[in-house]
């Protein structure tokens, strides 16, 4: 009687225990994947092989390379909030997959409603040479100590009446870092690993009357101009 006894307390600890290992397991945090999608008119990019309509005027154009910073990622929650340590990244896109993915790991996607990103860089890091996350002095986004980092970098060609007109758009100052948030709905939740967003190239340029690559083919430190680009940045990224 007492070995049954034993036998059957000891199978109880030992399915509570399992219940309670397996309750455990589902409740740790998995990793979050932010997949980040460059797409010109809503269409993934091609480097280098295929050509775009002029914005504003005539000519086809390509792209050669677009990269830029995403930076002070913060997911936001009803209970408290997350905010991801040295929070810098080169987002490109001249890889096989045609994105770039940012890993958070250990967070648990239903905890939060809100998630923050910066596009550029802060003007606190921006104005110093200390290396966080992707931020490099000596790299090729930096353009000096006192002048800082490049925000977004966009380069390529464009054929216009039959002339290859160079295209060079390296967006800064501190005055251009934009902030933009976004919710995290319940059908979002649905796929707790991974959040796809789209950088849609095009929101640089289109304006009320969009802007023609011809007559603005260079910005660099025209403040003027600088700031005409950047204005896109508040709709540069959404989600997918």
């Amino acid at each position: 009687m007492n070995k049954k006894i034993i036998f059957f307390t000891s199978l109880t600890v030992l399915i509570v225990t399992l219940v309670l290992f397996i309750l455990m397991q589902g409740k740790q945090p998995s990793h979050l994947t932010l997949r980040f999608q460059a797409t010109v008119d809503n269409k993934p990019l091609v480097l280098h092989h295929k050509s775009y309509a002029n914005p504003g005027g005539e000519g086809l154009f390509t792209i050669r390379d677009f990269q830029l910073f995403i930076s002070n990622i913060k997911l936001i929650g009803k209970k408290n909030n997350f905010r991801e340590v040295e929070s810098y990244h080169l987002v490109r896109f001249d890889n096989e997959d045609n994105f770039y993915e940012i890993v958070l790991p250990n967070i648990s996607i239903e905890d939060y409603q809100q998630i923050e990103l910066g596009v550029g860089v802060d003007a606190d890091a921006n104005g110093t040479i200390t290396i966080s996350g992707d931020l490099d002095p000596n790299g090729r986004m930096a353009w000096s100590w006192d002048v800082g980092y490049k925000f977004l970098l966009l380069e390529g060609s464009l054929l216009h009446h039959q002339q290859q007109i160079p295209l060079v758009y390296h967006i800064g100052f501190n005055e251009s870092y934009t902030r933009v948030s976004f919710p995290l709905n319940e059908a979002m939740k649905t796929d707790n690993s991974l959040i796809n967003f789209n950088v849609e190239l095009l929101h640089l340029f289109n304006r009320e009357i969009p802007i023609d690559l011809s007559e603005l083919s260079t910005v660099k430190f025209d403040t003027e101009n600088v700031a005409l680009i950047a204005e896109g940045f508040k709709d540069l990224i959404k989600l997918k």
